[in-house]
């Protein structure tokens, strides 16, 4: 029965500690090396040119066009 306890114990103290050093710790902040420096932040994508000018005349934009056209 002691041994059954002892066991335990041990089994539960070693389980302890592989989770907090495996785990993040909370509330702590681990220092950086000073070697390793923050990265910068990441650059915004670039918008690649269109291939051709957009073209407005479709069947459901040509009307507002052509009513466009007639008031100018």
């Amino acid at each position: 029965m002691r041994l059954r306890l002892r066991a335990a114990e041990l089994c539960e103290s070693l389980l302890l500690t592989l989770v907090r050093l495996l785990l993040p710790a909370q509330g702590r902040h681990r220092a950086a090396a000073p070697d390793r420096l923050p990265l910068p932040p990441p650059e915004p994508p670039r918008r690649r040119p269109y291939p051709e000018p957009l073209v407005m005349d479709t069947p459901l934009v040509r009307p507002y066009l052509h009513a466009l056209e007639v008031y100018a």
